[in-house]
């Protein structure tokens, strides 16, 4: 038995000193393909992997390898008439094949509300605190909410963004202006936002220009910048995009696109059809999203509408010269409209649609036209509403809470999500 002992310890040196012999360079190359779940367990083998684990280039290296999935946010229903007992929030992934998974609802405490997804990290509403969460990790950072907020506080009010150059992740509020009698979700004006950066002291105020904001029709944070939709008189078809730079915590109006026109009902004094306006993100580039909305609605009541006829993907090329290119052009049918979820629904060449019956499709962009590209029926939704969905481009990461605390709360519970395709 003792020489058994013996042998086993002797096995472990060899193994401790073989790995001691990998250069920093090797060791960085071998780690980065393997899966966030063994890594964690890998971190107390020796303090060199450690502190390569816990390396912020490392960090991000391995985000970047990761596959990138498709997060569909399902919104908590409350009991009603046709619904006997509430349903709590539900979280669909879709991977690379888009094959479909669910995450546990423990994954949610019951009130949670997902309005933000970056590198890795959910952000979500509650009704006293938000709370940002890596699922990966299973760390969880609560946070307060700023002070002086709207008494009908909604969580398309909040967004959350990281910047590169930087490495700061940042919170920003929309701190709308009072409108008594208006219905929630319309167009509002501000002139200042509130920013709360991790790791800091707490909510303050950045002055910005009184622009007629629609965030309710989603926000995205590409490339260290945050983009969202806002109506503009005088614009082309009365819209215009906005962006919000995270490291100098500036605004600029972005020009749309030469959308098209036609002889239809028209938005603005351009003359282009009625049009609903999607702010997206495709292959880390911010982009619009146009296509013929059918109903007398005002665009700001347009999230998640029915869509159908001609649908075109434009990308912000350059952000300095409001340079815009035509990525994809796909025809949906008039027999069938579609909706599309906010505010992420592009990935892979392929776009995520919902039909009135609670089907999701994935249809693929490259194809062209209608009989080209083709529906594929995912699964359906039911009884969730297919008009109150959201969806996030989704990577496992490293990144830890902790460093963030600041004046946060931070839990680290045992609450890691299955892996994709489980």
């Amino acid at each position: 038995m003792a020489s058994d002992a013996n042998d086993a310890e002797q096995a472990t040196e060899h193994q401790l000193a073989s790995i001691s012999r990998l250069t920093p360079d090797v060791l960085h190359e071998i780690l980065l393909r393997l899966p966030v779940s063994t890594l964690q367990r890998l971190r107390g083998t020796c303090h060199q992997w450690r502190g390569v684990l816990s390396d912020p280039c490392f960090i991000m290296d391995h985000a970047n390898r990761a596959p990138e999935h498709l997060l569909l946010f399902l919104p908590r229903l409350e009991a009603s008439a046709s619904l006997k007992t509430a349903m709590p929030g539900r979280v669909k992934l879709f991977d690379e094949k888009w094959s479909v998974s669910t995450w546990a609802a423990s994954s949610m405490d019951p009130d949670d509300h997902l309005f933000a997804c970056c590198n890795g990290l959910l952000c979500f509403y509650r009704k006293y605190t938000l709370k940002i969460v890596n699922p990966a990790t299973g760390q969880r950072l609560h946070l307060s909410k700023p002070d002086g907020r709207s008494p009908r506080d909604l969580y398309y009010l909040y967004s959350f963004g990281f910047h590169p150059a930087t490495g700061e992740y940042k919170l920003v509020y929309f701190l709308r202006e009072p409108r008594h009698g208006r219905s929630s979700g319309q167009p509002f004006r501000f002139d200042a936002i509130q920013v709360h950066t991790l790791g800091e002291g707490g909510w303050r105020d950045v002055r910005a220009p009184r622009e007629s904001c629609l965030v309710n029709l989603g926000v995205v944070n590409v490339d260290g910048a945050m983009y969202w939709l806002a109506e503009e008189e005088g614009a082309c078809c009365g819209v215009a995009v906005m962006a919000f730079d995270l490291k100098e915590e500036t605004f600029s109006s972005l020009r749309p696109p030469p959308l098209r026109g036609c002889g239809g009902a028209t938005d603005g004094p351009c003359g282009a059809p009625a049009l609903s306006y999607y702010v997206t993100e495709v292959e880390k580039k911010a982009c619009l999203v146009t296509a013929p909305f059918s109903s007398s609605a005002p665009r700001w009541r347009r999230y998640n509408a029915e869509v159908s006829g001609r649908m075109d993907v434009w990308t912000l090329e350059s952000r300095g010269e409001d340079r815009w290119s035509l990525r994809y052009s796909v025809d949906l049918s008039p027999s069938a409209p579609r909706c599309v979820p906010q505010p992420c629904f592009v990935r892979g060449g392929k776009v995520l649609l919902h039909g009135r019956d609670g089907d999701a499709f994935c249809r693929d962009l490259r194809g062209g036209g209608e009989d080209d590209g083709g529906e594929v029926r995912l699964l359906n939704l039911r009884p969730y509403r297919y008009y109150e969905t959201q969806a996030y481009l989704y990577r496992e990461t490293l990144v830890p809470l902790d460093v963030y605390a600041g004046a946060a709360i931070v839990r680290s519970p045992h609450w890691p999500l299955p892996p994709p395709g489980s």
